[in-house]
């Protein structure tokens, strides 16, 4: 789908909303960005801002160096610098969401590592590594570029990366697929949580996750038909 860049940042404040309503980006914290489609050097991020609140004014273009290109006085998220590292590293990544859900919390800590066990899980079939190398002084956010590019390097191909007793980062192939992989991301979490606590899951395979990612995730239709859903809570 072409998009204009207009037309991107009306749909990263839905994206945003969406994101607060279903309790990814809660709590005034946590973040969504996607790559300009008029330029892939840049990449639009709300200014420092619940996403509950964002509006199309609120959304800002930045460089490959995290620099903001919109003129304003207004704070930028200090850890803007995750998405001017993944985008330069990861050419097929069009959508980032930085979030500190909950349910994936427990998985940044202990020794149990994130395994699909159901459809939701399948983005994730490659599995998730832990981010474990922070720059101390920084009160373990990413702010810097030298810890950008760790992260970068340790979200490698995957499609999510945890950060130890922090949160996890989630990219996508666009912004709607960013935004159903970070719900799912959740709803998974959730179901191998209970699953744990009842016996031994039966997890995807490898080739399980693949598919039924590429095949039904991927979809346009299961895109549309998760994002009309989505919307439809959030825009009266």
């Amino acid at each position: 789908m072409t998009q204009t860049k207009a037309e991107a940042i009306r749909e990263l404040v839905i994206a945003n909303r969406i994101l607060s309503e279903e309790k990814i980006l809660f709590e005034a914290f946590g973040h969504i960005s996607m790559r300009n489609p008029e330029n892939p050097n840049e990449f639009l991020l709300s200014r420092s801002l619940a996403a509950s609140q964002v509006e199309e004014a609120d959304i800002y273009t930045y460089d490959m160096d995290a620099n903001c290109l919109t003129p304003t006085k207004k704070r930028s998220f200090a850890e803007r610098v995750i998405y001017s590292s993944i985008y330069k590293q990861r050419p097929d990544v069009m959508a980032i969401c930085h979030n500190h859900a909950q349910e994936l919390i427990p998985f940044t800590v202990v020794d149990v590592p994130f395994r699909p066990v159901s459809h939701y899980g399948a983005p994730f079939y490659k599995g998730v590594p832990v981010y474990d190398n922070y720059d101390v002084s920084d009160g373990m956010l990413i702010k810097n570029e030298f810890e950008g590019e760790r992260v970068a390097r340790a979200l490698g191909d995957k499609t999510a990366l945890f950060l130890r007793g922090h949160g996890v980062i989630v990219v996508g192939e666009s912004l709607r697929k960013c935004v159903m992989n970070s719900v799912f991301m959740k709803i998974d979490a959730q179901n191998q949580h209970n699953s744990l606590v009842l016996g031994t899951p039966k997890y995807l395979s490898y080739e399980e996750g693949k598919t039924c990612d590429e095949r039904t995730w991927n979809g346009a239709l299961s895109q549309e038909r998760a994002w009309n859903y989505w919307t439809s809570k959030v825009v009266k």
